[in-house]
């Protein structure tokens, strides 16, 4: 259950304020190509069978909803895939979450017809919440007792979740088109999500400003996937960053700047 005395950063209608209404125009390159996607189970590189409006058909037809940038598709294809795009874009958008270190799952919409579900949004939000953080809260870390006293975090910080980037939830449902599009059924293994500060200072390799802290990055398994084509998609996709990590079998998407690494 979400519990709204935890939530430390963002207020209730951060999303209509800041992000939802306008957040697509921060993407610039989505579907700017028509080249092949890849199927999630596909042996080599590419498939070359199934182009973007071929994605874009299979996801409506399957009730799916559009990836990040679809406005960037509806300008530069227009003539083409203008009537496929507008079903794509206005279908409703949902994730299949689970939770790597606890086996929870969830499986929401939470936008349709144009407008955000608040509740689901926030039951999503509270799911990617920083399960560490949440530990170390049951325990009385002094950790958390230290940054207090140190005036580095204030009472109100001390939560672990905050309302999630939509366009987060956006990337996901993405990906989760993807695996239905090709009749995969399962949903996407999230290993990390939200970071608190504290958290992300005690990770190994985590940048100090990293997008985990901002609620708006997630590092993703796809159980029978490989890790390769999980990255692969996402470069693809062009919804913000992109990290293969290749020895650690995960990747790591953001909604940042069109980037990728691999690390």
């Amino acid at each position: 259950m979400v519990d709204s005395s935890q939530e430390f950063v963002r207020s209730g209608v951060w999303y209509e304020q800041r992000c939802y209404h306008n957040h697509f125009s921060a993407i610039e390159n989505v579907f700017a190509q028509s080249y092949p996607i890849s199927p999630p189970l596909a042996a080599g590189p590419l498939w070359h069978g199934c182009g973007r409006r071929t994605f874009l058909k299979g996801a409506i037809v399957g009730g799916l909803a559009v990836s990040p940038g679809v406005r960037a598709l509806e300008s530069r294809h227009e003539a083409e895939d203008a009537p496929v795009a507008v079903g794509f874009w206005h279908a409703p958008r949902w994730v299949w979450l689970k939770r790597a270190s606890t086996g929870h799952e969830i499986r929401l919409e939470y936008w349709r017809d144009g407008v955000i579900d608040e509740g689901a949004y926030r039951a999503i939000s509270w799911f990617l919440r920083d399960l560490r953080f949440e530990r170390m809260m049951r325990e009385g870390s002094a950790v958390i007792q230290a940054a207090l006293r140190e005036g580095r975090i204030s009472q109100r910080q001390v939560s672990p979740w905050m309302l999630m980037d939509p366009v987060l939830l956006d990337i996901l449902y993405a990906y989760s088109a993807w695996l239905r599009s090709f009749g995969v059924a399962r949903p996407l293994l999230v290993t990390s999500a939200l970071r608190h500060p504290l958290v992300n200072a005690m990770t190994e390799g985590a940048a100090r400003d990293s997008w985990h802290t901002l609620g708006a990055a997630a590092d993703i398994v796809i159980e029978g996937v490989a890790t390769a084509q999980v990255a692969r998609f996402g470069r693809w996709l062009s919804g913000g960053g992109v990290g293969l990590y290749p020895q650690r079998h995960f990747v790591h998407v953001d909604r940042g700047k069109v980037r990728s690494w691999v690390g």
